[in-house]
């Protein structure tokens, strides 16, 4: 066979293997659901901090500041 045909089937091949590969975590749910869960936690998480960022950065200065110039 020439270099161009073996080329061809072996991305074929590799294709077909790459379709069975995600069908078949496509079919099992509980891969599904972790996905979905990881990504609805992270969305609350920025979603949560986009929301209070103004008040974190108050939190953390005030914190520094009680930190760094208290005196013992």
């Amino acid at each position: 066979m020439k270099m161009l045909d073996k080329i061809c089937i072996n991305a074929m091949l590799r294709a077909n293997v790459a379709k069975d590969k995600l069908e078949s975590f496509l079919e099992e749910q509980d891969g599904v659901s972790n996905v979905v869960a990881t990504l609805l936690i992270l969305v609350i998480v920025v979603t949560l901090v986009t929301t209070f960022w103004g008040r974190l950065q108050e939190w953390t200065n005030k914190l520094m500041d009680i930190i760094f110039k208290t005196t013992i």
